[in-house]
């Protein structure tokens, strides 16, 4: 995205990219992210270190390694968080990053299926679709989740974010939009970007104080690019910090220890960890399910031969129709549960009579914790930048994370047992009926929690002196670097991340290029 609002603007650009280019047509069409997100040919397939809070268990936390990043390798998600989640960074003493600044880049980044109004854009580069299938299964979905007491709204990125909702995606023309679809390609045309692909970053060259460049590995060694004007990392919460820290900045003793000279003494750089945690219920089908009908090995190819030649059939969307964005009590100022609502379980796969056996038929909810008070760090393991970075979360090392997650389990299990899915429910699958009190609850909470891989903090942006990047994105302490991914986010949003990282990196290319910001939106209370 960055490359595309700097070129513009007429920038030489150089974009290293670790991975390769996003020309596998499995990352395009929609159904085939259950297949890409598992190829360590596009995913760096990260773990954490042991979680003392999950029984010790070493966590899974996938992220995207090629052109577009995380965004060619998600689930689609299509989620601004809630206007309050703004607000508290403006409080928190980000100048300029309230609801009201940040949604005229909401709006311009987009071009949303339902039209424009005051909330939504619909001429932006990216694209965004409600899922449109009509399994019925859904509709019993949001007449559960009304019958036990919540609400509905028709547009969770609009006025109103709480309540059960139909999804929306990062889709457009039955493909996947990634930033590399919506901004990068378009922006080739221009002439003045250059991508090289296969080349890691292995840390940041320096003039003095000044970052002058970027010497990163390739398949015939090492070699260095020059910067005339600024760095720019782009590698999330976890490469970013780890970026920092081997190229001298970081926390001045992890430094030491690592044999890397110190070139600032930046404490919090890799701090701040945070994510979403939740944990998922399993039924099992009362009845045969359309969808695994669809899963039939025949009958998948057809539907991925249609999304790929002709944009159209189920394949052009993930399964995931509904979500909900949900307060765990009533006094709560605004929803601190999401909600996501698959006709599939984690079993699903394809099958074929004889030769592969149809898996178990069944449902699922997932619940997360929007804003957890866990945070956790990302550290170098060596001086070596081929060497995964140690991440470590901490979760649910405080009772309100805890309580969270009890929660979410008692809201999942009231929707489900609700009249409106009583032709659809068969027996609980996990925790299974017989998981009533807290300890059973919470031990099984230990040992299937899990992210939903929204990892964000670990550079934060801030006014204050202890912050790694100041409100124009430059890292403190040096002249001439700047980091724009999610490691600059102070704290979670309520939902998925995808989308309010774009609108970063949207704000982040006007304040680059000095360009005043766009006019705050006028709202109604």
């Amino acid at each position: 995205m960055l490359a595309n609002r700097l070129s513009a603007d007429g920038a030489s650009i150089l974009l290293l990219e670790a991975g390769k280019m996003d020309r596998n047509w499995l990352i395009h069409v929609p159904l085939g992210v259950g297949k890409i997100w598992q190829s360590p040919a596009y995913n760096w397939k990260y773990n954490s270190e042991p979680e003392p809070g999950l029984d010790n268990r070493s966590l899974w936390h996938p992220r995207g390694r090629v052109v577009g990043g995380s965004s060619s390798i998600n689930m689609m998600a299509y989620v601004r968080g809630h206007r309050a989640d703004y607000d508290r960074w403006r409080q928190k003493g980000l100048e300029g990053w309230s609801y009201a600044d940040v949604l005229p880049y909401f709006k311009r980044m987009e071009s949303f299926d339902g039209g424009a109004d005051g909330y939504r854009g619909d001429s932006g580069p990216l694209r965004c679709v409600e899922h449109w299938g009509r399994d019925p299964l859904f509709d019993a979905f949001v007449d559960a989740g009304k019958e036990a007491g919540f609400g509905y709204t028709d547009d969770f990125n609009g006025a109103e974010q709480e309540g059960v909702c139909r999804m929306q995606f990062s889709i457009g023309d039955g493909r996947r939009f990634s930033s590399a679809t919506a901004y990068l390609r378009p922006a080739l045309k221009r002439g003045n970007i250059t991508v090289r692909t296969g080349a890691q970053a292995a840390r940041v060259v320096f003039d003095g104080t000044r970052a002058a460049g970027i010497a990163y590995k390739d398949g015939s060694g090492e070699a260095r690019a020059h910067a005339e004007r600024d760095v720019i990392l782009c590698g999330g919460a976890y490469n970013s910090p780890h970026l920092l820290m081997l190229s001298g900045i970081g926390p001045a003793a992890h430094l030491r220890e690592m044999g890397i000279e110190v070139r600032a003494d930046r404490g919090n750089v890799g701090e701040n960890l945070q994510d979403h945690t939740s944990v998922g219920v399993d039924y099992a089908y009362a009845k045969p399910s359309p969808y695994y009908k669809s899963l039939r090995l025949d009958r998948l190819a057809i539907n991925m031969i249609r999304a790929y030649v002709f944009h159209q059939g189920p394949a052009t969307l993930p399964p995931g129709a509904g979500t909900a964005f949900l307060k765990s009590r009533p006094e709560a100022d605004i929803p601190d549960i999401q909600m996501f609502f698959r006709p599939v379980n984690m079993f699903a796969r394809e099958w074929f009579p004889v030769i592969m056996p149809p898996p178990p038929e069944g449902f699922s909810l997932r619940a997360c914790h929007l804003r957890p008070e866990s945070r956790g760090w990302v550290k170098l393991r060596s001086a070596d930048p081929f060497d995964h970075a140690r991440v470590f979360n901490d979760f649910l090392s405080t009772e309100a994370d805890r309580q969270a997650l009890r929660d979410c389990i008692r809201m999942m299990r009231e929707i489900a047992r609700q009249p409106a899915l009583d032709g659809y429910r068969g027996k609980e699958l996990a925790p299974g009926e017989d998981v009533a009190s807290q300890d059973g609850i919470d031990a099984f909470i230990r040992q299937t929690m899990m992210t939903v891989f929204h990892p964000i903090g670990t550079c934060r942006m801030g006014s204050d002196d202890d912050s790694v990047v100041d409100l124009e994105f430059r890292v403190r302490g040096v002249e001439g670097l700047r980091v724009v991914d999610a490691s600059v986010m102070p704290d979670l949003v309520g939902g998925n991340i995808n989308i309010p990282v774009m609108m970063v990196a949207e704000k982040a290319s006007d304040v680059i290029l000095g360009k005043p910001p766009l006019p705050a939106a006028e709202l109604q209370v």
